[in-house]
C-alpha cells in the first residue's frame, strides 16, 4: 500500500473522528447547556416613568441597548422622562435587542397673542389657532365698540403652556354719565359743564323769588350722582329775575275852570 493510499485512509478516520466529536460535543451543548448555544431570550423590565439615563442604565443591566425615537411635548411629565418604550414593558427579546425610548420634551411654552380690537369670533379663531382654548367670556364697560376684545386672561405677551385656557374680555359700551352737582351754579356755568358731558336736552325752569342770586341754579333732576339714561332730559330750576317795578298811575290834568263872561254894556 502506498503512502497515498495509507494518507487517504488516514483522512477518512481524521474526518469521522472529528465530526463525531463535534456531533457530540453538540448534543451535549443542547441538552444540557442550551443557554451557551442559543441565545436566551429575556423579558423586557418597564423603564416607563423614568428619566432617560435611569432608564437606559436599567436596560443595560437587563442585556439590552437602548435607542431614542423621538420626544413628545407633556405637560405632566418633566423633560427626558420615558413616556413609552418599544417592544413594550413584558415583552421577550433576545440578549443585545435595542428597546427604542419615546421620551417627553416637556411642557410647549407659547406667548398668548394680542386679540384687542378685534370681534369675539376672530379672537376665538386666532386663539384656537394657536392651541389654546377658549374660556369664558365676560363683558367691561370702555370707549371700545360693543363687542370688540379690549382684553384677554392671561394678557397678552404672558407665556403659557400648551393646552391652556385664555378667556376674553369684552367691551359692553361706555358707562352711562352720572350727573354732576350743579346747585349753586351760575345756569350758564351749569349748561357748559352738562354740555361737556355730552347733554344737551336740558329744560331751565324759573322760579321767582327764590333764595340766592338771579340765574342760580337752585335745584336739578337727575340729582347729582344719579346715572343718567341716554336721552334723558336734564331740568334745572333757576332763580328767576326779579320783575321791574310797576309805575304809578297818572292822574289826568285839570282844566282851568272857564271865567264868567260880564255881560255886554248898553251904550245910552
Amino acid at each position: 500500500m502506498t503512502w497515498r493510499a495509507r494518507f487517504r485512509r488516514s483522512l477518512v478516520y481524521l474526518v469521522a473522528i472529528v465530526a463525531g466529536f463535534s456531533l457530540a460535543y453538540l448534543l451535549v451543548a443542547f441538552v444540557i447547556f442550551p443557554a451557551g448555544v442559543i441565545p436566551r431570550d429575556m423579558k423586557v423590565p418597564n423603564v416607563t416613568g423614568l428619566g432617560f439615563d435611569e432608564a437606559t442604565q436599567r436596560l443595560a443591566q437587563a442585556g439590552f441597548k437602548t435607542e431614542q425615537s423621538e420626544q413628545r411635548y407633556s405637560n405632566s411629565a418633566p423633560k427626558m422622562t420615558v413616556l413609552e418604550q418599544s417592544p413594550p414593558p413584558g415583552a421577550r427579546e433576545g440578549a443585545g435587542a435595542t428597546i427604542k425610548l419615546i421620551v417627553s420634551g416637556g411642557q410647549r411654552m407659547i406667548t398668548v397673542p394680542t386679540v384687542t380690537g378685534m370681534t369675539r369670533i376672530e379672537a376665538q379663531v386666532l386663539l384656537e389657532k394657536e392651541g389654546f382654548d377658549v374660556g369664558d367670556v365676560q363683558q367691561a364697560q370702555s370707549n371700545s365698540p360693543p363687542g370688540s376684545v379690549i382684553g384677554t386672561r392671561p394678557a397678552a405677551g404672558s407665556a403659557v403652556s400648551v393646552p391652556s385656557t385664555v378667556s376674553l374680555v369684552v367691551s359692553s359700551g361706555a358707562p352711562a354719565p352720572t350727573m354732576p352737582d350743579l346747585m349753586g351754579r351760575d345756569v350758564g356755568a351749569a349748561r357748559q359743564v352738562l354740555t361737556q358731558l355730552g347733554l344737551r336736552s336740558v329744560s331751565i325752569v324759573r322760579e321767582p323769588g327764590g333764595p340766592g342770586a338771579p340765574g342760580t341754579v337752585i335745584g336739578q333732576s337727575p340729582v347729582s350722582g344719579a346715572a343718567i339714561a341716554p336721552g334723558a332730559t336734564i331740568t334745572l330750576r333757576v332763580v328767576a329775575e326779579p320783575a321791574p317795578p310797576s309805575e304809578p298811575p297818572q292822574e289826568p290834568a285839570t282844566q282851568p275852570a272857564p271865567q264868567p263872561v260880564p255881560p255886554p254894556t248898553q251904550q245910552p
